[in-house]
């Protein structure tokens, strides 16, 4: 069973939030290793940086995090799925239409391209807009609304 995270699911494995406990569950219930590709990881860094700048997490707590993160990946809990650049470009394109209805943003854009490309039996966010797109593309999409 394939699990997709955005970016803001998989930061709440790293930091308590509203719905933390439900991405955990979610993480847990499978045995299967989650897809985490490049721009994911570029994100989850740059968003517990930020926190940094924001008060909510000091320079050391925040390193420690992404050491962890960097744990999990080399541990096999995570793996770089292999992505075909010109279908991610493809399914980008095709997606970004919907922008005009949803007023989508391009990483919510990369992020449910990335995942049409690796079918996932769930894709995971809290964003509606980025929900209404993935359900576009035809992605089965928690949580349920």
């Amino acid at each position: 069973m394939v699990i997709y995270l955005d970016t803001s699911a998989l930061l709440k494995l790293y930091i308590h939030e509203a719905h933390s406990e439900a991405v955990q569950e979610w993480v847990e219930s499978q045995d299967d290793p989650l897809p985490v590709w490049d721009l994911q990881q570029m994100e989850l860094k740059n968003a517990l940086r930020l926190k940094v700048f924001w008060g909510d997490l000091s320079a050391t707590q925040a390193d420690r995090l992404i050491q962890l993160f960097e744990q999990r990946l080399r541990r096999g809990q995570y793996y770089y799925p292999d992505i075909d650049r010109a279908e991610l470009h493809a399914a980008f394109h095709d997606l970004s239409r919907e922008t005009m209805r949803l007023g989508c943003r391009t990483m919510d854009i990369l992020h449910v391209a990335c995942a049409k490309q690796l079918s996932p039996d769930s894709f995971i966010t809290f964003d509606a807009r980025q929900r209404e797109l993935a359900l576009h593309a035809h992605i089965t999409v928690l949580p349920g609304h």
